[in-house]
């Protein structure tokens, strides 16, 4: 098997450089494709080419276009190289994996055709397992729900009802439909046959989307919970955006993908809409709270 990696950075050059060296190491990885998304950091490009090798290939994206714009622009990269792979691997650089975590992965995966994607549990920077590792394809109902902290505490289990238990998770290999876009292998001619990713969302509902389209083609996606990743959560991306710029992304995003995957209709666009309206208000009361446990 043939494998490579894509590694979009933005704004994040220490993690970025940590992780791509530490996966240089891996024979079991035949190419790494370092993507700098526009990085505002001075210098950041120049930077991450030094690390280029004959394994390793630094390039720079026309734009700061999300997380599915610069994998898609490191995988048609690989394309332009004419190289043949048969699975790629799509991360964050704020990562921390085991070459024998990725190895397993592959294993696994080769036994089965079906088996579209695959990655280990992700757990945070304390070693505890991350809730949201994989989760059911979000409905228009659970997304009601999830609309408002209000919602989540009256309809607490229906919230639930769109993730997986613990139970679930003592299985070794458990079926999940979508999963975390932080790592996990994909498959490279699926990849190719479902179109790329989707650019039409800069953030959220990447994994969702692409869940989707796998679903629709009868395809497998795999949590390994034998193997874990940890997920220390510093993308820049994320930092650089305040709460009301990444609800206003949020929703965007929520409109999309249920209107163009799930057909939902102009009244349940309409509620979406009043729901992000009131998210608002909440968010009134809850950053001043956020701030003053932080203290």
């Amino acid at each position: 098997m043939k494998v490579a990696a894509i590694i979009v950075n933005y704004d994040d050059l220490e993690d970025t450089e940590k992780f791509v060296k530490t996966i240089n190491e891996y024979n079991i990885i035949d190419r790494i494709v370092v993507v700098d998304n526009m990085s505002t950091t001075i210098s950041a490009f120049e930077n991450l080419k030094k690390l280029e090798n004959d394994k390793i290939k630094v390039i720079q994206s026309e734009k700061n276009g999300g997380y599915d714009y610069g994998n898609n622009f490191g995988i048609k990269y690989l394309d332009s190289l004419n190289e043949k792979y048969d699975y790629i691997i799509i991360s964050n650089p704020d990562i921390e994996i085991t070459k024998r975590a990725i190895e397993h992965c592959l294993e696994i995966a080769k036994n089965d055709n079906k088996i579209a994607v695959i990655a280990p549990r992700m757990f945070d920077k304390d070693n505890k397992p991350i809730r949201r590792s994989s989760w059911k394809i979000r409905t228009f109902a659970l997304d009601v729900v999830h609309a408002t902290r209000i919602l989540e505490i009256i309809f607490y289990n229906i919230l639930r009802s769109g993730e997986y238990s613990e139970d679930d998770y003592k299985k070794e290999i458990l079926e999940v439909e979508a999963i975390s876009g932080a790592f996990f292998i994909i498959r490279y001619d699926v990849l190719k046959d479902i179109g790329l990713l989707d650019e039409e969302v800069f953030l959220f509902y990447e994994e969702d989307i692409l869940a989707h389209k796998l679903k629709e083609n009868g395809l497998k996606t795999i949590s390994l919970n034998s193997e874990k990743f940890i997920h220390y959560e510093s993308q820049a991306i994320g930092k650089s955006l305040n709460y009301y710029k990444k609800m206003k992304q949020l929703y965007k995003s929520k409109i999309y993908y249920h209107k163009n995957y799930n057909n939902i209709n102009f009244i349940q666009i309409t509620l979406f809409r009043i729901l992000k309206f009131l998210r608002n208000i909440e968010l009134l009361i809850e950053i001043p709270i956020r701030k003053i446990l932080k203290k």
